[in-house]
């Protein structure tokens, strides 16, 4: 981007070469479908392409990637400011909030592409009114369905994007280390998550998604988190939660148990271990994902626990908004899915188990998956129940 080190404001997370190659190959996408101007309006997305973030997600927006030439950022005034401190590029349609969004896009679809432009979009995260309203305003152009094109890119990560959730992953472990430190009877699971979030930041993460950090009884309510409960003796207490490097992040679940385990928990964490194990002997490139997802179920079957699994094995995960870690809406490791995995995608496998009424316990790793297995990115130093 012309001018970029004169004028950005904040930390790059990638050089230029990095996102210029990944600008080219969405350049390259779009000339099979004969996309002129292709736009990007999921912020993650965005971010991939441009380095763009702290945007505000909420408000329609969209980075309008033509075929050739620069690109450009369509949003709230406001937000277009973070996008010149973030790129160093002033290439912006931007609207003040009393305007509508679609008319400051179609300016820069008209007169980056023309008019009557063929327009590449994402139906999963532009909504059918917006795309009308689009349509209204750009009567004569032709709207293409290119839902995958940017997906279909940022599943396959770079070696810059490995390394952040790396990153991430390292810090992950100082930052359990710090909160198993902190239980003990009597003790408030908002004071355990307390020490999770310090130990992220003071050890260099980035702003975090919401997290999982459920104790006692709600360790069997899926999703269940921090509630200023008192921690008891014997209670098990289940962490899911990930530090984030440029908003990279690499999401790790573990259980403890403080004093004498449920035996419940003890069977269905056992369960959660073999089902992981098999999937990390299972991934490999050229597997499919819902040859994964069949390993790891075959594992729980084996132990007679399968119907405490509600969920699929694994998803993708990388870039990530404060919202969500989750990229399953690019790739997931799911029953009888067909996409083949391929080098360098990266897949949390959150196997948890939940008892109704009873107890939950599990574990999780983040991986990449490489030509002949898988490399783990979390690396914390043990998957058995921690004992404290």
């Amino acid at each position: 981007m012309a001018g970029a080190n004169e004028k950005t404001a904040t930390e790059r997370p990638f050089d230029e070469a990095e996102l210029a190659n990944r600008l080219a190959a969405a350049r390259a996408a779009m000339d099979g479908p004969g996309i002129d101007l292709f736009l990007v309006t999921d912020p993650n997305d965005i971010y991939y392409l441009s380095g763009a973030r702290e945007l505000a997600g909420r408000m329609q927006m969209a980075l309008l990637v033509p075929g050739h030439g620069e690109i450009a950022f369509s949003g709230r005034a406001v937000d277009a400011v973070a996008y010149t401190a973030h790129t160093g590029s002033e290439h912006c349609f931007s609207y003040r909030d009393h305007e509508a969004p679609e008319g400051a896009i179609a300016r820069g679809v008209t007169e980056m592409a023309g008019a009557s432009a063929r327009v590449g979009y994402n139906a999963a995260n532009l909504s059918s009114a917006m795309l009308e309203k689009f349509k209204a305003v750009l009567p004569n152009a032709d709207f293409v369905d290119a839902t995958r094109l940017i997906w279909d890119l940022m599943a396959i990560k770079s070696d810059a994007e490995l390394a952040h959730m790396r990153a991430a992953g390292r810090i992950n472990t100082i930052a359990l280390d710090r909160a198993l430190a902190a239980i003990a009877p009597g003790v408030s699971d908002n004071h355990v998550a307390a020490e999770l979030i310090a130990g992220m930041l003071e050890n260099g993460s980035h702003p975090t998604t919401p997290f999982m950090l459920a104790s006692g009884p709600r360790t069997a309510v899926v999703h269940a988190t921090y509630n200023d409960r008192k921690l008891e003796r014997d209670d098990i207490v289940h962490f899911e939660f990930s530090a984030a490097r440029f908003w990279y992040t690499a999401p790790l679940m573990r259980t403890a148990t403080l004093g004498k385990p449920h035996p419940e928990a003890v069977r269905l964490h056992d369960g959660a271990l073999a089902a992981v194990e098999a999937a990390l002997a299972t991934i490999r490139e050229g597997v499919t994902s819902g040859e994964v997802d069949a390993a790891a179920n075959a594992a729980l079957e084996k132990l007679g626990i399968r119907q405490w699994h509600y969920h699929r094995t694994g998803y993708m995960v990388g870039v990530a908004s404060i919202a969500t870690w989750g990229l399953g809406h690019i790739g997931a490791l799911r029953e009888d899915d067909p996409l083949v995995l391929r080098e360098n995608m990266t897949f949390h496998l959150p196997m948890v188990l939940f008892k109704p009424g009873a107890v939950g316990a599990g574990l999780s790793e983040t991986v990449r998956v490489t030509r002949d297995g898988v490399e783990v990115l979390t690396g914390y130093p043990t998957r058995e129940l921690i004992a404290l």
